[in-house]
């Protein structure tokens, strides 16, 4: 069944598969990210996305002050941590890999099961659990409502002197969705510029659209269908099962996207794959349990047209999407001795970004 929809798929990319044979960049629309920003909404202003980009940097979120959303999702490392797994409060592992926050604004769920159906939702989770070891009363009450500078911000973006878990994490989805993927050398390709790639990324490219099945799931812009599969990771971790209940989501993740997929290291939902020719090996193979009711098989690639497939990977890498750490509101107590008995460390020091 899935060999007979994958046909179906490359029967789709056929007008495009006989240009790629020129080297000319494929007719098929719908690959680039320029010009695909209709794809979104973001309705949030200036304001908000400042008031959310201190927010994101800010440990005062959590209940202890030493873990902001940066900690996890660190700009220097593709917005992920660079870990398989990574710790919650007491030092218990996660039980999945941080993913990159780069392009979640084209996303309509979130998590590696999509239980959550917005960045919004997304945000409010993540403040209430154990990873950021606090409270919805502690974060509003006694830190944020405390802050006049954060009152007149809040102010500012919400037209209400009011701060709450809502307009929290409304400001740090407005701010998540400015992280946007841009000038890629495949994007310049796409747009003409036949230099802007390599002869082996092109044809990268076009086994990633033929023999190597990679778009029947990675495709579209941001190179995700947002659909969630079992690929044969050799896991325990239920996935999408534990939303659905249903076992056609037993052992389900969402596909991930693959804009500056070279800088999220490692891979795969549980962080098993170190490096991206790990990942290509993986699906070479037809994944970690061949016949153990996952969609792969084994694709029979040579060592060659795997370095072809990560050449083209590479060439999904955007432009630095740079960040300046932001100045944080303070109290208005400022000395460093008042400071110290209020727990507050030094904006740059606190934020894990060493």
């Amino acid at each position: 069944m899935f060999r007979a929809v994958a046909l179906l798929l490359l029967g789709l990319f056929g007008s495009q598969m006989s240009h790629a044979e020129t080297n000319a960049p494929p007719s098929l629309r719908g690959w680039a990210l320029a010009g695909s920003t209709n794809l979104i909404s973001i309705e949030a202003s200036e304001t908000k996305v400042r008031l959310g980009k201190q927010l994101f940097f800010d440990p005062r979120l959590s209940g202890d002050q030493s873990v902001s959303c940066a900690s996890c999702h660190h700009p220097g490392l593709g917005w992920s941590d660079g870990l398989p797994r990574n710790t919650r409060f007491g030092g218990e592992a996660l039980s999945r890999h941080t993913p990159t926050l780069i392009n979640m604004a084209y996303f309509s769920s979130f998590f590696w099961d999509g239980r959550a159906s917005s960045l919004e939702e997304q945000a409010t989770e993540h403040l209430r659990s154990p990873s950021m070891r606090g409270s919805e009363e502690f974060i509003v009450a006694d830190t944020l409502a405390s802050l006049p500078e954060y009152r007149r911000q809040f102010s500012a973006a919400f037209g209400e002197d009011v701060i709450n878990l809502n307009n929290i994490a409304a400001a740090l989805a407005a701010f998540e969705r400015s992280i946007i993927s841009r000038g890629s050398p495949f994007d310049r390709w796409q747009e003409g510029d036949q230099k802007a790639i390599s002869d082996s990324a092109k044809r990268g490219f076009k086994l990633f659209t033929s023999r190597a099945m990679c778009a029947f799931c990675h495709n579209g812009p941001n190179f995700s269908d947002s659909r969630f599969h079992n690929i044969g990771v050799n896991s325990i971790d239920p996935g999408r099962f534990e939303v659905s209940n249903s076992n056609s989501d037993r052992n389900a993740f969402r596909t991930p996207g693959l804009r500056h997929i070279a800088l999220t290291p490692p891979y795969m939902h549980d962080g098993s794959k170190a490096t991206l020719r790990d990942v290509l090996d993986f699906y070479n193979r037809g994944g970690d349990r061949p016949g153990g009711g996952n969609k792969l098989s084994p694709l029979g690639l040579s060592e060659s047209e795997l370095d072809d497939l990560l050449a083209f990977l590479l060439s999904l890498t955007g432009e630095p999407i740079e960040v300046t750490v932001p100045q944080l509101p303070l109290p208005e107590i400022t000395s460093p001795a008042a400071n110290a008995g209020r727990g507050l460390a030094p904006a740059q020091t606190s934020l894990g970004l060493e």
